[in-house]
């Protein structure tokens, strides 16, 4: 069996992320992130976990393929 590429392991990551979110959650939110700073997402991520929320980042078309 040949091995994953490491980019396919990371959409397939990802992936697994949306739809275990997707089960896990009853709403959600979706955001474009341009010109947002590391330290702000790091800021973001630390708040979500303290309200038990999670963020989970991917591109568009991986994002959308997804959840539906």
């Amino acid at each position: 069996m040949p091995k994953v590429s490491d980019k396919q392991a990371r959409k397939d990551k990802v992936w697994a992320n949306v739809q275990t979110a997707c089960n896990k959650f009853t709403k959600c939110i979706f955001v474009n992130v341009d010109n947002v700073t590391s330290k702000q997402i790091c800021v973001m991520r630390k708040a979500l976990r303290e309200i038990d929320a999670l963020m989970v980042m991917g591109k568009n078309t991986l994002i959308l393929a997804a959840i539906t």
